[in-house]
C-alpha cells in the first residue's frame, strides 16, 4: 500500500496543505513545532477517524486538532493498495462517516461496515490492520524510542511483546497476569476469600443453614393450624351454647316478669282476703257490742227492782215516819231507774240500728270482696296458664332453632335449668370463651410468628435462587476466563510456532545488514526472554546490549511485525525515530530500508542528516517541506 497525496483544509496548525508522496522514501522535513507530528496524526485520523474521548489525555484529540483559525476542519487522502485498487477518502471531522471514492470516483462508502461508534471501518476492511496495530507497527514515533538506562527495561519488554504477540503493547505474560487478576477480583477461587464467588458461596451456606432451622416451622404451622381449627370448633360450640343460654335467660326473665305481675295479682288477692277478715272482725265486734249493751240494760233493770224491794222491806220494819221518808226515796229511785233504763233502751236501740246498718254495709263489702277474689283467682289461673304456655312455646322455638347446632340432651338440660343456674352457666361459658379467645390470640401470635418465619423462608428461597444464579453466572464468567486463557495460550503457542520464527528470521536478516553480521542470531527461550548470540558464540540476554543496539532491534522488530500483520506492505512512518542513531548506524538502516523493504517510507526529520546520507549513497527519495 502506498499513500499518493494528501490535501489538508484545516487540521491543527496545518491549513491549505497539499502534499504528494513517492512510492519509496519520503523525507518530511521541518523545524520543531512546524507540524510534522500533526501531519502524522492527520494521516491516521483520515484512516481511522479522530476520537472525541479523552482516553486518558488532558483533552480529546478532536478538540486538540481543531483548526487554529476558521479553516474547514477536513481533508482528503489518496492511496493505492498492493493489488492496484485506488481510493480517495474525504473526511469532514465534524461528521463521523467519511466519503470513500474508488478510482472511477464512485462513492463506495456504503460498501463498508460501521462500528458501534458509528465510524466506518473501511481501512481495516481493506488492509486487515486495526488502528491499534497500525500505530504499534507502522508508526514509530520518537517518544516511543527509549534511549536511557532507566527506560531500558520498558524497551526490552516491548521487544519481548513484539516477538511473542506481534504487538509491542501486548505482553502475553502481563495479559495472563491481568486475566488472572481480573478473574480473581471478579470471580475468585476456592482458595481465595472475600471475592464474589466466595461471598456468594458463604451467603448460600449461611442462608441454607438458616433455612434448615426455619423449615421446622413448617411442622409447627400444621400443628398450629390443627389447634386453631379445633379451637374454632370449640369456640363455635361455646358461642352457640352461650347464644342459647342467653336466649333462655331472656325467656326466663320474661317469665319472671310475668310471674312478678302474677305475684302482684296474688298480693291484691291477699289484700282482699285481709280486708275481708278485717271487715268480718268489725262485724263480730259490732255483734259483741250489741250483746254487751243488752246485757248491761238488763242488769240495771234488775238492780233497780232489787233496790226497790229492799227499800220496801225496810220500810215495813221501821216506824211510820221514818218509813214515809224512806218510801219516798225508793219511789224516786224507781222513777229514776225507769227513766234511766228508758234512756239506755233508747241509746241501745239507736246503737243497735247503727250496728245493724254498719254490719249490713260490711257484709255487702265482704260479698263484693269475695266476688273480686274469685275474679282475681280466675285471672291468676289464666295468667299462670299463659306464662306456662308462652315459656313452653319459646323453649320449643329455641329447641327447633338449635337442634341442628347442639345435641338434644344439651338443649334439654339448658331449657330445664333454673334461672339462677342459667346465669351461673352464662358466667362460666363467658369465662371459658374468654380463655379460648386468649388461647386463640396466642395461637394467632404464634401463627404470625410462624407465617413471618415462613415468609422469610420464601424470601430466602428467592434470595437463594438469585445467589445460585449469581453463582452460575460467576462460574460461567470463570469458565469464560478459562476459555480466554486457553485461547490466549493457544494463540501464543501458535504465535511462537508459526509467527515468531518468521519475526526472528526477518530480524536476523535486518540485524545481519545493519550490524554487519555482529548480531546475526536472536532466540526466544521458554521464559520469553530474548537471547542474542554474541561474537564468541555464547548467548546473552538482550539486556546486556547497548541502548543503541536495543533501539535498533526494536525498530527492526516493528518493521518485521508490520510485514506480518497485514497482506499489504504497510507504509512505515518514522517520526524522528532515527534521531539518536549515529551516522554509521543511520546509514545502514537507511540502506536496508531502501534496498530490502517494499514498504513506502515516510521519514519525519528536523535535520539534514538523513538527506545527506541518502544523497551520498545515491538513494532516491522525495523531499516534502513543512
Amino acid at each position: 500500500m502506498k499513500i499518493k497525496d494528501i490535501k489538508i483544509n484545516g487540521f491543527g496548525k496545518l491549513e491549505n496543505k497539499e502534499l504528494k508522496f513517492s512510492k519509496g522514501i519520503n523525507v518530511i522535513k521541518g523545524n520543531n513545532e512546524s507540524g510534522k507530528s500533526t501531519l502524522l496524526k492527520f494521516i491516521s485520523s483520515m484512516f481511522y477517524g479522530v476520537s472525541k474521548n479523552k482516553n486518558g489525555k488532558f483533552i480529546p484529540d478532536y478538540d486538540r486538532y481543531k483548526p487554529w483559525s476558521n479553516a474547514e476542519y477536513s481533508g482528503k487522502i489518496s492511496y493505492e493498495l498492493d493489488n492496484g485498487e485506488e481510493y480517495e477518502v474525504f473526511r469532514e471531522f465534524k461528521k463521523k462517516a467519511p466519503i470513500i471514492y474508488n478510482k472511477a470516483k464512485d462513492d463506495v462508502s456504503n460498501q463498508y461496515q460501521v462500528d458501534k461508534n458509528k465510524e466506518s471501518t473501511f481501512f481495516e476492511d481493506q488492509t486487515g490492520v486495526s488502528e491499534e496495530d497500525f500505530l504499534a507497527t507502522s508508526v514509530s514515533e520518537q517518544e516511543n524510542i527509549k534511549l536511557t538506562d532507566s527506560m531500558k527495561n520498558s524497551v526490552i519488554q516491548k521487544l519481548s511483546n513484539i516477538v511473542t504477540t506481534g504487538n509491542e503493547n501486548i505482553s502475553y505474560k502481563k495479559a495472563i497476569d491481568k486475566i488472572n487478576k481480573s478473574q480473581l477480583e471478579n470471580v475468585g477461587s476456592q482458595r481465595s476469600s472475600g471475592r464474589p464467588l466466595n461471598i456468594v458461596e458463604e451467603e448460600i451456606e449461611r442462608i441454607e443453614n438458616e433455612r434448615k432451622e426455619i423449615e421446622e416451622y413448617e411442622d409447627k404451622r400444621y400443628a398450629v393450624e390443627e389447634e386453631r381449627e379445633t379451637l374454632k370448633v370449640d369456640l363455635a360450640d361455646i358461642k352457640t351454647v352461650l347464644d342459647l343460654l342467653r336466649k333462655q335467660k331472656v325467656n326466663l326473665e320474661k317469665s319472671h316478669l310475668e310471674q312478678e305481675k302474677l305475684r302482684m295479682y296474688k298480693d291484691v288477692l291477699e289484700d282482699n282476703r285481709d280486708r275481708k277478715n278485717r271487715i268480718q272482725e268489725k262485724i263480730d265486734a259490732l255483734k259483741e257490742e250489741r250483746e254487751e249493751n243488752l246485757k248491761k240494760n238488763k242488769n240495771g233493770y234488775y238492780i233497780g227492782i232489787l233496790a226497790i224491794a229492799a227499800i220496801t222491806a225496810i220500810s215495813i220494819i221501821l216506824k211510820k215516819y221514818i218509813l214515809l221518808a224512806i218510801n219516798i226515796l225508793p219511789i224516786l229511785l224507781i222513777i229514776s231507774t225507769i227513766i234511766s233504763n228508758n234512756k239506755k233502751k233508747s241509746i241501745i236501740k239507736r246503737n243497735g240500728k247503727r250496728i245493724y246498718q254498719e254490719r249490713i254495709q260490711l257484709e255487702e263489702e265482704i260479698e263484693k270482696i269475695e266476688e273480686e277474689y274469685k275474679e282475681k283467682e280466675r285471672e291468676i289461673e289464666r295468667l299462670q296458664n299463659e306464662i306456662s304456655q308462652a315459656q313452653k312455646y319459646q323453649e320449643g322455638r329455641l329447641k327447633d332453632e338449635y337442634i341442628n347446632k347442639l345435641d338434644e340432651e344439651t338443649i334439654d338440660d339448658i331449657l330445664s335449668t333454673q334461672y339462677e343456674k342459667i346465669v351461673e352457666f352464662i358466667d362460666e361459658k363467658e369465662r371459658e370463651q374468654t380463655e379460648y379467645k386468649i388461647t386463640e390470640k396466642t395461637i394467632e401470635v404464634d401463627n404470625e410468628t410462624i407465617t413471618k418465619k415462613l415468609e422469610e423462608l420464601v424470601e430466602m428461597d428467592e434470595r437463594l435462587e438469585k445467589l445460585y444464579e449469581q453463582k452460575d453466572e460467576l462460574l460461567q464468567l470463570n469458565n469464560m476466563y478459562e476459555i480466554v486463557k486457553e485461547e490466549l495460550e493457544n494463540s501464543y503457542q501458535e504465535m511462537k510456532e508459526n509467527i515468531t520464527p518468521d519475526f526472528l528470521e526477518e530480524l536476523k536478516n535486518i540485524m545481519i545488514q545493519v550490524t554487519k553480521g555482529k548480531y546475526a542470531n536472536l532466540y526466544l527461550d521458554s521464559e520469553n526472554n530474548i537471547l542474542v548470540e554474541i561474537e564468541n558464540g555464547n548467548y546473552a540476554p538482550i539486556e546486556l546490549l547497548s541502548i543503541g543496539t536495543i533501539d535498533l532491534i526494536y525498530l527492526a522488530l516493528r518493521i518485521s511485525a508490520a510485514n506480518e500483520i497485514s497482506k499489504e506492505n504497510m507504509p512505515l512512518i518514522l517520526d524522528e525515530s532515527l534521531a539518536y542513531y549515529d551516522d554509521e548506524r543511520l546509514e545502514r538502516i537507511l540502506k536496508y530500508l531502501a534496498e530490502t523493504t517494499n514498504n513506502q517510507i515516510l521519514m519525519f526529520t528536523c535535520t539534514e542528516r538523513e538527506i545527506s546520507i541518502l544523497e551520498s549513497n545515491n538513494i532516491e527519495y522525495n523531499i516534502i517541506n513543512i
